[in-house]
C-alpha cells in the first residue's frame, strides 16, 4: 500500500480520516463494538465537533433547547 501524507490537510481533516481509520480497522477485525451506533458516533465525534461547535450551529438550535 502506498503511504501518503496527511499533515498536507488541515487538523480537522487529518482526524476525520483518523477516525475513518479506526472505524474500518475494527470493522476488519470483527470487533462488534462499532457495530451499535453509540460507538460509531463516538469514533466521529472529534470531526463532527468542527462542524457542530460554532456559535451558527447554536443559533440554528437555539428554539429547540
Amino acid at each position: 500500500m502506498k503511504s501518503i501524507d496527511l499533515s498536507v490537510l488541515p487538523e480537522a481533516a487529518q482526524q476525520e480520516v483518523y477516525d475513518f481509520f479506526l472505524f474500518v480497522k475494527q470493522r476488519i477485525q470483527g470487533n462488534e463494538a462499532v457495530s451499535n451506533a453509540g460507538d460509531c458516533a463516538q469514533l466521529s465525534e472529534n470531526s463532527l465537533a468542527a462542524d457542530w461547535n460554532t456559535s451558527q450551529e447554536d443559533r440554528a438550535w437555539q428554539n429547540f433547547q
